[in-house]
């Protein structure tokens, strides 16, 4: 059959529509209608793939933002629908990290507060992520506190995230710049930040976290606004020593009706940027049974009395009480 000629028997007899149909063939005929065929993922142009993420609701660090190549921007489209689907399951974040370039070699659920520490009863709602990154790929700070905000995107409401971890394998190619034999100077800093985040009750009353790290660090604000515009303020006094260190966190009262959140930034004296520390702050609107669960899952165990830190010589012990006061007893 002439490709001309595709129109409908009834009226393929009518000379006036055949030559009409004939006109629009020579005319129209060789177009490429693929740039009107956005839902077609794999073959549409790259400049149609941000609006289809708006469209998904898979924009910025939803995913869109994570993904750092055009094969993964379309993986992430075409799974979207799926990943809201199982919104809130392990399942979504694995998928979710791996399209993006970050395969998670294990999800850890039921995990302490402060790793190694003890445990207590709300240890179901906290988990950890151990991801593999790849050995081209560094992990900047900036880009763990992406990460961080992708997976408490997909994770569940009532879980929280105390630890992130990163698998790479370090080579002489990818880690030293210079010659091998320069290896004795590369330092590795290992340093923990717990819990992580903090959760303030409305009124703001103070709440304490541990800075675990071997070299002295500052915090980059001590005094930080709200993000809500209410020019409320979140205060942060702490003293920058190297080794584990009790930051004391205080605000003003949270009278907008939804929990807030504020980052606090922490560097050390060499420049180093470490993970954020998180400050969530209850609202009134947060005032039933599950409420006080949420809160205590972090840093106000209501009937228990929680110990921060031993001092080395064990002449002390520093604890933080029901009422999230912070004593120090004598220790023999």
């Amino acid at each position: 059959m002439d490709d001309k000629r595709v129109i409908a028997s009834s009226i393929a007899d009518n000379e006036v529509v055949r030559a009409f149909s004939e006109f629009l063939a020579d005319r129209w005929g060789d177009w490429d209608l693929s740039p009107f065929m956005a839902y077609l993922v794999d073959i549409c142009a790259p400049s149609v793939l941000p609006y289809l993420a708006d469209q998904f609701d898979i924009d910025g660090l939803r995913g869109f933002k994570m993904a750092t190549t055009e094969q993964q921007r379309r993986d992430l489209i075409k799974q979207s629908i799926a990943l809201h689907k199982y919104l809130g399951t392990p399942w979504a974040i694995r998928e979710a990290c791996r399209t993006v370039g970050f395969p998670i070699i294990n999800i850890d659920e039921g995990v302490t507060a402060i790793p190694g520490g003890p445990e207590s009863p709300e240890d179901w709602a906290r988990f950890s992520v151990l991801i593999e990154t790849e050995d081209s790929r560094p992990i900047t700070a900036e880009e763990a506190r992406q990460l961080r905000l992708f997976i408490d995107f997909y994770k569940n409401e009532r879980s929280h995230l105390v630890e992130l971890g990163f698998n790479q394998t370090l080579s002489d190619e990818n880690v030293y710049s210079d010659l091998v034999d320069q290896r004795e100077n590369f330092q590795l800093l290992i340093a923990r930040v717990y819990p992580n985040p903090v959760v303030m009750n409305m009124m703001g009353d103070m709440v304490a976290f541990v800075v675990d790290c071997p070299d002295e660090w500052r915090l980059v604000q001590s005094t930080i606004n709200w993000p809500d515009e209410t020019g409320d303020t979140l205060s942060v006094s702490y003293s920058g020593e190297a080794g584990k260190t009790i930051v004391r966190v205080t605000s003003s009262s949270n009278n907008t009706g939804v929990t807030r959140r504020a980052e606090v930034f922490i560097e050390t004296s060499e420049g180093q940027m470490l993970d954020p520390v998180v400050i969530e702050q209850l609202s009134a609107s947060v005032n039933n049974a599950y409420g006080p669960a949420y809160s205590s899952a972090y840093n106000n165990l209501q009937n228990v009395e929680v110990t921060l830190l031993v001092a080395e010589d064990g002449s002390a012990i520093i604890t933080e009480d029901k009422n999230n006061l912070i004593n120090v007893h004598p220790n023999g």
